[in-house]
């Protein structure tokens, strides 16, 4: 897979992820801090403990998609039981069409990539957060891709989980922004399940 595009989905990955949990009020807005990213505010956890945890998700997420066995990414806010609400999940496809000359200084991404932090900060009005809300993050890859990563040392302290449960059906779907990284595309949405 591309380097570009991963270095880019991973950068921008770890910008969402921030700005979820702070939108969402997974945690308090004081173990956040502001930053700017395609040129405007986000935000970024100054928790270690939730930092580790993102950076350990991106890290595993880098090592997929050099492998081209990641298809979707979930971040799930999930309730007291665990049980994840709500669904911020990120689809990534192959493009047949790429040209490398359209966006080559990459102008077009980084406008996609601001208005999906833009356009985040307005859909959390469109849904409440449960009570103890937690997180967790879910790569949905393929079972040789999770074998490989078991046995990467860079990763042997973040043990993965196969999750056994069906898909439930979302009772609604708020999509976010779809748009294209050099060669593939990006589909971004909320799940709902209430």
């Amino acid at each position: 897979m591309d380097s570009c595009f991963i270095d880019i989905t991973v950068e921008f990955l770890s910008v969402a992820f921030h700005s979820i949990l702070y939108y969402a009020s997974v945690y308090p807005p004081s173990i956040f801090e502001t930053r700017k990213k395609y040129n405007v505010v986000v935000y970024r956890s100054i928790h270690p403990e939730v930092n580790q945890y993102i950076d350990l998700c991106l890290k595993s997420i880098a090592e997929c998609l050099k492998t081209e066995q990641l298809k979707r990414i979930e971040f799930a806010i999930t309730d007291s039981a665990y049980k994840p609400k709500i669904k911020f999940v990120f689809d990534i496809d192959k493009s047949d069409n790429f040209n490398e000359t359209n966006d080559a200084y990459l102008v077009q991404v980084e406008q996609n990539l601001r208005a999906f932090c833009l356009n985040l900060s307005n859909m959390t009005s469109k849904f409440k957060t449960p009570e103890d809300a937690s997180f967790s993050i879910y790569l949905h890859t393929t079972e040789s891709s999770a074998v490989a990563m078991a046995t990467n040392l860079d990763l042997e302290d973040f043990p993965f989980v196969e999750v056994e449960e069906k898909i439930a059906e979302s009772d609604s779907i708020l999509p976010l922004r779809r748009f294209t990284i050099r060669d593939y595309s990006l589909d971004t949405y909320i799940e709902l399940n209430f």
